[in-house]
C-alpha cells in the first residue's frame, strides 16, 4: 500500500512539474492579430501564425516550428497589396515556472509579394523574420500575444492566441 501511495504521489508531482509552462512539447498555438506596418502607410497589417512545440531543450526551454502569413494594404500615393508567407522557428524560455506567461524569441525566412504601387512595380522578394514575443494565457486555450522585431511586414504585432 505504501508503494502505491508513493507511486501516486510521485506521479502527481511529476505531472505538476511538467504542466508548469504554457508551451510544451506537442503544444499547438495560433496567433491572429494586427500589426504596425514597416513601410508605406498607416493601415495595420493583418496576420496569422501558428506553431507546434517539437524539441525540448531540458530545463531551459523548448524549440517550436511553424509559419507566418501576413497581409498589408500599403499606400505610396496609390494603394497596393503586400503579402508575406514563410516558415519560422522559436525558442520558448522555461527559465521560470508559469502557467499563464510564455516568453519566446525566434527567426524565420519568407517571401514577400508586392503589388504595383505608384512608385514601384509588382515584385517578389525574400525577407527575414526576427522577433521576440510573449503570451498571456487567461484561460488554458485562449490568450493575448505581442511580438516585436522585424516580423514579416510589421515591426510590432499584437492580438489573440488560441491553443490546443
Amino acid at each position: 500500500m505504501k508503494r502505491i501511495a508513493l507511486f501516486l504521489f510521485v506521479s502527481i508531482f511529476a505531472f505538476s512539474i511538467q504542466a508548469q509552462h504554457v508551451f510544451n512539447a506537442g503544444s499547438v498555438k495560433f496567433n491572429t492579430g494586427v500589426g504596425v506596418p514597416q513601410i508605406n502607410g498607416f493601415i495595420p497589417t493583418v496576420n496569422i501564425s501558428g506553431e507546434v512545440g517539437v524539441i525540448p531543450t531540458g530545463e531551459v526551454g523548448l524549440v517550436s516550428f511553424g509559419g507566418l502569413a501576413e497581409f498589408h494594404l500599403a499606400d505610396d500615393g496609390k494603394t497596393f497589396p503586400r503579402f508575406y508567407v514563410g516558415p519560422r522557428a522559436a525558442w520558448h524560455v522555461h527559465a521560470f515556472n508559469s502557467t499563464v506567461f510564455d516568453v519566446y524569441a525566434g527567426a524565420g525566412f519568407g517571401i514577400v509579394l508586392n503589388g504595383e504601387g505608384k512608385f514601384n512595380n509588382s515584385s517578389i522578394n525574400t525577407q527575414a523574420d526576427i522577433f521576440v514575443g510573449g503570451r498571456w494565457m487567461y484561460s488554458p486555450s485562449t490568450g493575448l500575444f505581442v511580438e516585436l522585431g522585424f516580423t514579416g511586414l510589421s515591426n510590432a504585432r499584437f492580438g489573440f492566441t488560441f491553443g490546443f
